[in-house]
């Protein structure tokens, strides 16, 4: 195994949550997260990319379902006590 400060690693992204750099000698992407370190190959980029981005969709719709029931029964439960 080649030691790790021979590859040249290019930085891709880096915010609050994390880094990800690529090294082109190995074709990998590398995912720092917190204290959880991945090594994914290069293809496998775009697929993680694709889940992630239809998770985040799909957290946002069901908040937005839930908020709306909350607010609904929430709706309902002041016209009940306005009623009696």
């Amino acid at each position: 195994m080649t030691p790790k400060n021979q590859h040249a690693r290019v930085l891709l992204a880096k915010n609050t949550a994390g880094a990800i750099a690529f090294c082109e000698a190995c074709d990998v992407v590398e995912m720092e997260i917190g204290a959880i370190s991945l090594r994914i190959d290069a293809e496998s980029l775009e697929a993680l990319s694709s889940l992630l981005k239809d998770a985040d969709i799909r957290l946002s719709y069901y908040r937005l379902e839930k908020a709306s029931a909350e607010q609904k029964q929430a709706q309902k439960q002041t016209t009940d006590l306005s009623v009696h």
